[in-house]
């Protein structure tokens, strides 16, 4: 029965080489976690030649090996390993009215709307949020009190809407993506608040949204900024990167994307 040991370790080596070679390892570990897999791919194959065509190896099967095969289960029944927004939860445009007034007939003042433009160039947002930069921005822009000077600002972010949270104010909601430290067990949601109108907004799916940033408060009267949409357009999520890390996971440690912002704590 040491063959049962050397297949089981042949099932894992092949495993750990299909998420590395087919890059769905981001899917579940963050970057500086996934070298101990990428790693272990070629000691796993050698015991599992060795178990299997080695016949000077002694073994004993026992049943109790057989919880062996519970990860094995579990990858496979984990997918591609994409969270949902319920797990979270357990370039011109016209976008406003102004009042005026003219005179009818009778010379009598009446009170009509007339649209108005506001023009704000979204092909260079002062905030366009990538993933080495979304971690702290999504933290910094939302609830740290010295970012209302970027009051009026253009933003641009892609994410998946969540509704349902006791930080959002009602008739608002969050655009965000899940942030992963070391790995999806401890995924937790990160995002911008933002306005709009939310019988449009549909839970879990990806929008890509443009607005300038503004500032308000929360449920429990805390200071917020939040993203005044000016545009917006649902995506789909088939190629959108679901999971973000630290900054310093994404390069040298330096974290170019952040520092040109300059940010004060």
């Amino acid at each position: 029965m040491k063959r049962y040991l050397g297949i089981i370790c042949l099932l894992y080596s092949a495993i750990f080489g299909y998420v590395v070679f087919f890059d769905k390892l981001k899917m579940f570990l963050a970057p500086g976690m996934q070298i101990y897999i990428k790693l272990m791919i070629a000691p796993m194959l050698l015991i599992a030649l060795v178990m299997i065509f080695n016949n000077k190896v002694n073994y004993k099967f026992k049943i109790s090996d057989l919880i062996l095969l519970l990860p094995l289960v579990l990858l496979i029944s984990a997918g591609d390993g994409r969270l949902t927004s319920s797990f979270a939860t357990n370039r011109t445009t016209k976008y406003k009215v102004e009042n005026k007034t003219k005179s009818d007939d009778k010379g009598k003042q009446k009170e009509t709307k007339q649209e108005v433009t506001e023009t704000y160039d979204f092909s260079n947002p002062y905030f366009e949020i990538v993933d080495a930069s979304y971690s702290m921005l999504s933290n910094y822009l939302t609830f740290v009190p010295k970012a209302d000077k970027y009051k009026g600002q253009t933003i641009k972010v892609r994410g998946f809407a969540l509704k349902k949270a006791d930080y959002i104010p009602d008739g608002y909601f969050a655009i965000g993506k899940y942030e992963v430290s070391c790995c999806t067990a401890d995924a937790g949601f990160i995002g911008f608040i933002a306005k709009y109108d939310n019988s449009k907004i549909k839970a879990d799916k990806w929008y890509e949204v443009e607005g300038i940033l503004e500032k308000n408060t929360d449920k429990k009267e805390s200071n917020i900024m939040y993203i005044k949409i000016i545009n917006i357009k649902e995506i789909k999520s088939k190629g959108e990167e679901q999971y973000v890390y630290p900054c310093y996971a994404y390069d040298d440690g330096s974290c170019e994307a952040i520092a040109k912002y300059d940010l004060e704590y």
